[in-house]
C-alpha cells in the first residue's frame, strides 16, 4: 500500500496584507506552482494507491479556487482515489468541490481509511466532539487495519497548540488495529510512535516552518514538500521530499499568544 500525502496547500487567488499571516502568504511563490512541482516530482517515485489531501487545501478560497486545486491533482493522478479532509482555513466552499466536511470511510486493499474532520473554520486549535468520538469508536470496532487522516496534530509546537482532545483521542485508538495516524497543519515533517501506533505529520506543499523551542519562535521558508507512505501489514515507512532550495521569508516569536513579526530578506539564503 502506497499513499501520497499533500498537505496545507493554502491556495487563494489573491492574498492581502491585513495581518501577519496574510503578509506571510503574500511573500510566497504561488502555491499552485509548488503543488505542480510536488506532483511532478512524486510521479518519479513510482505508483500510488491513493492521494490524501490533509487539510487547508485553500485559504478562505472561492469554489473556483478549490476546483483549481482538484483539477491539478487529477491532471497528474487521474486514475487513483483522492481523499480530502478540511482544515481550519477551509471555508464552506470546500463542500462544493469535495462534497462534505463530515467524516468519511474508504477501503483500499486490506486497510480501512478513516478520514476525520477535526477542524473548524477559523479555529486554529481544532476540535473533536463526543459525537465525533462515537463515530470513530464504531468504525474502529472492526478487524481491518486502520489508517486515520486528520488535520490537527496530537502534539503541541511553538505557536501551534495540539488538538484540545488529543489525550482522549490517543486513548480511544489505543489497543485498536490502527497502524497509522496521518496529520497536517504543522508545516514540517515529523514521525513518532505513541502506544505502538505510528503518528506522522506531513510537510506543507506551500511553505515550511522550523520551530525553535528555546525561544518559542518559528522561522518560515518558501519551500514545497510532500510525503510518501509505504505500508506492509502493520509496518509503516515514510519518506519526505523537499522541492526547491529553501528561502527564509520571516520569523514569528510568540509571547502571550501574540505574534511578533521578525522580517527576513526574502532573497537571503538559509
Amino acid at each position: 500500500m502506497r499513499i501520497l500525502q499533500l498537505s496545507d496547500i493554502h491556495y487563494r487567488t489573491h492574498y492581502t496584507a491585513d495581518d501577519a499571516y496574510e503578509r506571510l502568504l503574500a511573500k510566497l511563490e504561488s502555491p499552485l506552482k509548488h503543488l505542480e512541482m510536488c506532483l511532478q516530482d512524486a510521479l518519479q517515485h513510482g505508483e500510488y494507491d491513493c492521494v490524501c489531501l490533509t487539510g487547508d487545501i485553500c485559504d478562505n478560497g472561492s469554489a473556483d479556487d478549490y476546483r483549481t486545486v482538484e483539477s491539478i491533482v487529477k491532471q497528474y493522478f487521474p486514475e487513483i482515489l483522492s481523499i480530502a479532509i478540511p482544515g481550519n482555513h477551509d471555508n464552506d466552499n470546500y463542500q462544493q468541490v469535495f462534497g462534505t466536511k463530515s467524516h468519511t470511510m474508504h477501503q483500499i486493499q486490506d486497510y480501512t481509511i478513516l478520514a476525520l474532520n477535526n477542524s473548524e473554520y477559523g479555529n486554529a486549535n481544532g476540535k473533536f466532539t463526543e459525537e465525533d468520538f462515537s463515530w470513530l469508536d464504531k468504525k474502529l470496532n472492526t478487524p481491518e487495519k486502520k489508517i486515520i487522516l486528520m488535520h490537527h496534530p496530537v502534539r503541541k509546537y511553538p505557536g501551534i497548540p495540539c488538538l484540545p482532545q488529543a489525550g482522549k483521542f490517543i486513548q480511544h485508538i489505543q489497543n485498536t488495529n490502527t497502524v497509522l495516524v496521518m496529520q497536517g497543519h504543522v508545516h514540517w515533517s515529523e514521525d513518532y510512535t505513541i502506544n505502538d501506533t505510528y503518528y506522522s505529520v506531513g510537510p506543507s506543499t506551500s511553505f515550511q516552518g522550523k520551530n525553535n523551542t528555546e525561544n518559542d519562535s518559528v522561522t518560515f521558508y518558501d519551500m514545497a514538500g510532500y510525503k510518501i507512505y509505504d505500508l506492509i501489514d502493520n509496518h509503516v515507512s515514510t519518506t519526505s521530499y523537499m522541492i526547491k532550495k529553501p528561502t527564509k521569508v520571516c520569523s514569528w516569536k510568540f509571547k502571550e499568544n501574540k505574534i511578533q513579526e521578525i522580517d527576513v530578506d526574502i532573497n537571503a539564503d538559509t
